[in-house]
């Protein structure tokens, strides 16, 4: 009897541990260096495999000491960036962010960073969920 309710124990914590993933896949996950302390920005491509709405509402990394959504947009035909608060996802949909887009903005670098490397980033869902997703460096010239 105490190893069938073992198993039904690891059974429920193993659901419970899969019930807690952000039912969304990522791919292409890269950062464009910059020397210094400039800014980076940081892009790849979301694909939500839910049947609800999700809404990414940020990320953080131990690289960066800050880590805004931004979205890059046209008016008067002025190029600009604005802070957006989250970005939503309707269900079975796919977004890329990119240049000229939704990007991520990686400001105050904690440590050096080089071409080849990966940095661990953390994205934020609004209902809780977190995904820890890779991102590689790469020279500017691989946009």
């Amino acid at each position: 009897m105490k190893r069938v309710l073992l198993s039904v124990l690891m059974l429920c914590m193993a659901m419970a541990a899969y019930a807690g993933e952000p039912p969304v896949s990522v791919s292409d996950a890269r950062m464009r260096w910059l020397p210094g302390d400039l800014p980076m920005a940081g892009y790849f491509v979301i694909t939500s495999h839910s049947k609800a709405p999700l809404r990414l509402v940020g990320a953080a990394s131990p690289a960066f000491g800050d880590m805004m959504v931004h979205h890059s947009i046209e008016e008067a035909g002025v190029a600009h960036m604005v802070h957006v608060d989250g970005v939503d996802l309707n269900p079975r949909q796919t977004i890329e962010f990119a240049p000229g887009g939704y990007h991520l903005m990686l400001m105050d670098r904690t440590r050096d960073l080089h071409p080849g490397e990966e940095v661990p980033v953390t994205l934020r869902f609004g209902d809780g969920q977190t995904l820890v997703v890779r991102f590689r460096v790469t020279g500017v010239q691989s946009e």
